[in-house]
């Protein structure tokens, strides 16, 4: 089997989806052809299929090698894919921090908050918004965070 027909695993193809916002950010993607290589690498089945995704831009390029059967079998015919390690390859970001102070200042402050108004008022809804703010203020604090180049 071509190293190009192996196919791909769902953390494969945002690690590509990532390395092509790094393109778009740094100027080498327009919008459009960056929406258009995105939906091509999310519905990427094989390794050749994103790795043409990248033909024609520098480093980074996703880490493809995890997809290697031969890396994967470890023992006694179970397949075990290797340990993913969230941020361990990302920088903090001034943007990423100012979420983390808001997911912070919600948690430290919103749940108390909703707490009183749910025993005081019987606003028992206010816990949702709170709820909301710090999701999405963590998630959005993880994503502005920037690979190391």
């Amino acid at each position: 089997m071509a190293q190009a027909d192996i196919r791909t695993s769902d953390s494969e193809r945002e690690e590509a989806v990532t390395a092509l916002g790094v393109h778009l950010s740094n100027g080498r993607l327009e919008l459009d052809e960056y929406e258009e290589r995105c939906g091509r690498a999310t519905v990427a089945r094989t390794r050749g299929e994103l790795e043409a995704l990248f033909t024609d831009l520098p480093a980074p390029h996703p880490d493809l090698s995890a997809a290697s059967p031969v890396q994967l079998v470890q023992k006694a015919g179970q397949l075990v894919g290797p340990p993913r390690r969230r941020g361990k390859n990302v920088v903090e970001t001034p943007a990423s921090k100012a979420l983390e102070v808001v997911a912070g200042m919600a948690f430290l402050f919103g749940i108390p908050a909703a707490i009183l108004l749910t025993v005081l008022a019987g606003q028992w809804w206010v816990f949702i918004p709170v709820g909301v703010v710090l999701m999405v203020a963590g998630a959005a604090s993880e994503a502005a965070k920037k690979p190391v180049t």
